[in-house]
């Protein structure tokens, strides 16, 4: 099932989601933070870390693409909502929906979270977009890593 617009992302069962997001069927706008969140969440749950993140960039990457938007993938932001996500499914794994997850950990909602850990022109890097790169202000929770 295409995303057809009709409803919002809010209206959207997991696995429509997850079909819009790989068919790239899902507008641009409606894969904002939240629908990264989202992606994020559905997939380190059902897949682990190390499998979930890498259909997670892949994803994302995919996503950007069809949509003629690459330039705007960036590794370390990437990597770092990976780590912070997973860190709270690992805090609370028994929470099965999505939204109750994002009441019990609202600060994930905040975009600019990551600036605590990074210098701006560190995070505005052609480094820092294509690759890995350390926190330079602050360290991740240990857990996160």
């Amino acid at each position: 099932m295409q995303y057809s617009g009709r409803n919002s992302v809010q209206g959207l069962n997991d696995q429509d989601f997850l079909r819009a997001v790989e068919d790239s069927s899902l507008p641009s706008a409606e894969f904002n933070h939240k629908g990264h969140l989202r992606l994020t969440w559905l997939m380190l749950r059902s897949h682990g870390f190390q499998e979930g993140a890498m259909i997670v960039r892949n994803g994302i990457r995919k996503f950007a693409a069809d949509k003629g938007a690459l330039t705007k993938y960036h590794e370390t932001i990437t990597q770092f909502w990976l780590q912070i996500v997973y860190h709270a499914i690992q805090t609370r794994p028994n929470i099965s929906d999505f939204n109750e997850f994002l009441d019990a950990f609202p600060f994930l909602l905040n975009t600019g979270l990551f600036t605590k850990h990074w210098r701006q022109a560190t995070i505005q890097s052609l480094s820092a977009r294509a690759n890995w790169v350390e926190p330079d202000l602050a360290p991740l929770p240990e857990s996160a890593k």
